[in-house]
């Protein structure tokens, strides 16, 4: 014990840096530890997570899908949704209405009032033209 009250007197901030930097590798020591901890945690978490999924996705497959394919209406679903039509199916086009439309809409015209005026010399005398224009 008087051998290291000794070297305490002798070498005091020889020794308050080194315990320092060992506080310090050991703080390093600790984060990293804590975040192989969380990581090794949220793996195992993600791993639970797509085994319910990959589990839900085999129920779903052999408790509905099978069944489904199974059934008379498999095929009217299946063209459905392959966008096929069936044997009584028309696709109609609006083509013809559209450029009708369209047509109509450039012919209508509209009065152009030009209310740009020489003898105006301020956005405020050109506001209260308008506005007398108006009223009259």
């Amino acid at each position: 014990m008087d051998y290291i009250q000794a070297l305490l007197r002798k070498y005091p901030n020889r020794i308050k840096y080194g315990l320092i930097a060992l506080d310090i590798i050991a703080m390093i020591v600790a984060i990293k530890t804590y975040v192989n901890y969380i990581s090794i945690e949220t793996a195992i978490e993600d791993a639970t997570l797509e085994q319910q999924t990959k589990t839900d996705e085999l129920y779903f497959t052999q408790n509905f899908l099978v069944n489904y394919e199974k059934s008379e209406y498999a095929k009217y679903f299946l063209e459905h949704e392959n966008n096929m039509l069936l044997d009584n199916e028309y696709i109609i086009k609006f083509e013809e209405m559209y450029q009708k439309q369209q047509s109509n809409t450039w012919n209508i015209t509209t009065p152009f009032v030009d209310y740009t005026d020489k003898n105006v010399n301020s956005p405020q005398e050109s506001w209260k033209k308008f506005i007398l224009d108006k009223i009259k």
